[in-house]
């Protein structure tokens, strides 16, 4: 399971940083700290992956916004009318529901923020990091 697999790759790191030579404790302390802290925002992230946005709150906001964006125009004829620009309301209303159904479309990807994120990226940069900081890899060989 990913919870138990992240907490023993957060143990496993302090072991490992348990094990190195390291003449100043004060840094191998501070060094554990930042593992603790990183794992409290692992475990973090985990419960905001875990927790869905209910489907019936996507899909109520979807139908409103449609019912919206199907009584605009009517809405719309009147302010239109007393200026002469009666031709103009269904430029506008096309414009306003795309603008809005885009806006509901970026709350969709942002209710799962894990989707759109590069991971794989974040989690190969801290490889590197990692490697470069261990002494196992040399700075220029990446």
């Amino acid at each position: 399971n990913s919870p138990e697999r992240t907490l023993a790759a957060w143990k496993q790191l302090s072991i490992e940083l348990h094990n190195l030579p390291v003449p100043d404790t004060k840094a191998l302390i501070e060094t554990d700290k930042s593992i603790i802290i990183l794992g409290d925002c692992t475990a973090i992230c985990e419960k905001i992956y875990s927790s869905p946005v209910p489907l019936v709150y996507t899909r109520h906001t979807a139908r409103f916004l449609s019912l919206w964006a199907l009584l605009l125009p009517a809405a719309l004829y009147s302010a239109f009318l007393d200026l002469g620009m009666v031709w103009a309301v269904l430029p506008a209303s096309s414009v306003l529901a795309f603008f809005l159904f885009g806006v509901d479309e970026l709350a969709m990807q942002l209710e799962e923020p894990f989707s759109i994120l590069p991971m794989q990226s974040f989690c190969d940069q801290i490889l590197v990091a990692s490697e470069i900081l261990a002494g196992n890899t040399d700075e220029d060989e990446l």
